[in-house]
This record gives C-alpha cells, structure tokens and sequence, in this order.
C-alpha cells in the first residue's frame, strides 16, 4: 500500500494510477489522514468487489448504530420499550396521511 496525499493526486492523476496498477492500492491522504482507497480493477473483478464494498459499509453503518445506541443508552431497552416506539411512530403516521 502506498500513501499520497489528495493534493499529490491532483497533481498527477496519472502518476497515482500507475502506481496502484502496480502496487494494488494507493491510500489517498487529506490533512494526514486517509480519505480515500484507489483499487486496481477490471471487468471481471468489477462487481465481485463493488458487492464486497457494499457489504463492508453495511457492516460499518450498524457498527457506528450500535455504538451509538450504548453512548445514549437505548441499548438497554426492553423489546416491550421498543415495540411500544415502533406502535407509537406507526399511528402518528396514519394520522398524517
């Protein structure tokens, strides 16, 4: 893996490119920090790993969920608690219709 910053990458796209062709993956950097992953692909490999990528961000949207769940404390409610929520937000729909 290789690091360059955004702004090296705006400098020479091509440069950046030619690099993750060889090296597999270049990680883009913005104020020191990695922003972005550029990936060496072709048609066959293409949707094999977009279904990965999908996969992964899912994994991470419900970890961030959980977590936030403990740190305002609805990780402790009852199924009665959240079903009871669930009710609620239903008929206050039907009453909007």
């Amino acid at each position: 893996m290789q690091y360059l910053s955004v702004q090296e990458f705006t400098k020479s796209p091509q440069a950046a490119l030619a690099v993750a062709s060889k090296r597999k993956k270049v990680v883009l950097t913005r104020n020191g920090k990695a922003s972005h992953i550029l990936i060496k692909t072709d048609d066959k490999s293409l949707e094999m790993l977009n279904d990965m990528l999908v996969k992964i961000e899912f994994e991470r949207s419900v970890s961030e969920m959980q977590a936030e769940s403990k740190r305002n404390g609805n990780s402790k409610m009852s199924m009665k608690e959240i079903n009871n929520i669930i009710s609620k937000v239903r008929a206050d729909a039907k009453k909007a219709k």
